[in-house]
């Protein structure tokens, strides 16, 4: 059964790119334009298996979005990645204390983001 991965951008192009990217390896994939987007989405489909999303974002950020998705019951074990071009060391550690499963920085090899993607998927 294909895993689905629910991607988080408030760039469309980017967004649309990271899904014809993900789709092109086999996963099935849902857009979302911002944290509280995705938020309702994934408490809605329980077929999700993995969230990457954008740090930054107006509206809800990745931050945002990750507390969350860990703070409830139902979504908790959904491992959160995300992909951004953030890079602030204290972000980073409160994200992960948070729960996040891996921080891809932009601009990323493709060998080592679809590891991040299997590791995450693989260890929920």
């Amino acid at each position: 059964m294909k895993k689905t991965i629910l991607v988080v951008d408030d760039f469309a192009s980017i967004r649309d790119f990271v899904c014809e990217i993900l789709q092109g390896k086999g996963y099935e994939t849902v857009g979302a334009a911002n944290g509280n987007h995705a938020y309702q989405l994934l408490t809605g489909k329980p077929e999700v298996n993995l969230v990457l999303t954008d740090y930054n974002m107006t509206d809800c950020t990745g931050f945002e979005l990750l507390k969350k998705i860990k703070a409830n019951p139902s979504t908790a074990n959904v491992p959160v990645v995300f992909l951004t071009t953030e890079n602030n060391p204290d972000k980073i550690q409160a994200a992960k204390e948070a729960g996040l499963s891996a921080w891809i920085k932009k601009p990323y090899r493709a060998e080592m983001f679809f590891s991040q993607i299997e590791n995450a998927l693989n260890t929920k």
